[in-house]
This record gives C-alpha cells, sequence and structure tokens, in this order.
C-alpha cells in the first residue's frame, strides 16, 4: 500500500473536518489524531454524573434522616462541596474523565497533545458558571457546535478539549473493501489519493450502512470533495461512489506493489 503522497495535505484535512477528528502534533514531534466527542456524548456524560449527584443527595438525606449524623448548615456543605468539586477531582485523579465521561469513553486532552496540566482543569472547572450554571449549558451546546475543536468556552480558555476513547475504526472501518480480480476501475485518479484519505471515506461509508438516518451530512460532504479531488463531473448515487473509489484505491494500489 502506498503511504503518504505529497500534496494531499488539504485533501487530507477537509477529510479530518467531515469526520470531526482532531489532530494534534506534541512536543516530541509525534502527530497524534482523535475523533473529537460531540454534544450528544457530552450530554450523555454530564446526564450520567447528574444521576450520581442526586444518587448521592438522596444518600445523605437518608443518613441525615435516620442516623442524625450531620446538623444544620453542615448537611449543606457535606452535600453540596463534593457535587461542586465531583468534575474538578475526577478529571484530575481519572485522566481527564468524569464517571460519566468513562461510562460514555471520553476524556479530556490538552491541544498540544499532552496531559492536561492541573491548572487547565481549574479554568475548565471555573467556567462552567459561564457554560452550564448561568445558561443552564445553552452556551456550552452552542459552543460545542460551532467551535472547529469541539470546545466549549472553559476548554477554549484553558486549551482542551474533549474526544472519544475508543478506536475510531475497528477491523470492518479499515480502508480494505474486497475487489476482483477482473475489476475494472473507473476512477484511475484515485491513486492521488492516500491510505489516509481513503480509511476516512470507508469510516463514511460504515456509518452511513450502520445509520443511514444519521450521518449529520457527512456522506454529501464526503461525496461533493472526493469528486472535485476526482474532477470527476459525471453524478452518481453518493455511498455507491464513494465504495467504488475504495475499490478502485484498493485494487490500484495492489496491482502497483
Amino acid at each position: 500500500m502506498k503511504g503518504t503522497r505529497p500534496g494531499n495535505d488539504i485533501t487530507r484535512m477537509d477529510y479530518l473536518h467531515v469526520m470531526q477528528t482532531i489532530r494534534i502534533q506534541t512536543t516530541q514531534m509525534i502527530e497524534l489524531e482523535y475523533e473529537l466527542a460531540g454534544v450528544g456524548d457530552r450530554m450523555a456524560a454530564y446526564i450520567l454524573d447528574v444521576l450520581i449527584y442526586v444518587a448521592y443527595g438522596v444518600l445523605v438525606a437518608f443518613l441525615n434522616d435516620n442516623i442524625s449524623w450531620i446538623k444544620g448548615w453542615w448537611t449543606m456543605v457535606l452535600t453540596a462541596l463534593p457535587i461542586l468539586c465531583y468534575q474538578l477531582v475526577c478529571e484530575v485523579f481519572l485522566n481527564g474523565q468524569s464517571i460519566g465521561k468513562r461510562m460514555r469513553q471520553i476524556r479530556v486532552i490538552s491541544l498540544d497533545g499532552a496531559q492536561p496540566t492541573l491548572g487547565q482543569y481549574l479554568l475548565r472547572w471555573l467556567f462552567r458558571i459561564i457554560d452550564d450554571m448561568i445558561s443552564s449549558g445553552v452556551i456550552a451546546v452552542v459552543s460545542i457546535s460551532v467551535s472547529n475543536q469541539a470546545q466549549r468556552v472553559g476548554d477554549m480558555v484553558a486549551g482542551t478539549t474533549v474526544v472519544r476513547t475508543r478506536p475510531r475504526a475497528s477491523l470492518q472501518d479499515t480502508l480494505f473493501m474486497d475487489t476482483e480480480n477482473n475489476h475494472d476501475p473507473a476512477f484511475p485518479r484515485v491513486i492521488e489519493l492516500n491510505d489516509q484519505d481513503v480509511t476516512l471515506l470507508k469510516e463514511v461509508i460504515n456509518r452511513c450502512e450502520r445509520d443511514p438516518l444519521n450521518t449529520d451530512g457527512i456522506l454529501m460532504k464526503a461525496y461533493d470533495k472526493t469528486r472535485a479531488l476526482l474532477q470527476v463531473k459525471e453524478h452518481y448515487a453518493p455511498l455507491e461512489f464513494l465504495r467504488r473509489v475504495v475499490m478502485d484505491y484498493n485494487y490500484l494500489t495492489s496491482t502497483e506493489e
């Protein structure tokens, strides 16, 4: 298989944008790629954490009603303080994850590829006042949706974002697609792409096949971008077109070896 080809940086970055990924170069000059956690993942993690808050509050109330272990304003302190500090403590000691984030397989990372510092975690935590409390989460949802790096305000200030920890591609999501020995390539210009480009196209195909009603427009974006890159003027069924591009690429690159 061919590796990276010169001149395809814009191609790859466009596909990465389609798949909502972030590519980070660390201080050790190592390039890491992550799939960004979207609004859905982050809201689900937040709801799971809220359920933990509720369960804890119920437990404190139950203990207080039955054994009167605390009295007066200490009840409020013992209830509110752990809930208030929960996100900060969890992210610091659980590698950027709260329990809800861990259940959703997402975590906080620094934009420089390093483990976030205590200061970054503190900034994210403090800006929850704006992101979650003052606006009831509206500001957080809007900023995550419009930000290129899926950041809420606290992430922007702290230089962090939230990514998925599960692998971006399973074995079936790799670029390989069975082709017949007598396969007749329809788009010979596919050899100008590289493995990264085609892997991302295969991810688009698999995502659309798994959930055709919830593709976030990625199918048409990938279709239009690929047609433009390959200078294809004819129109095709988008999903079939992408499948054919992947098959052509596999066939042409394998016969060059």
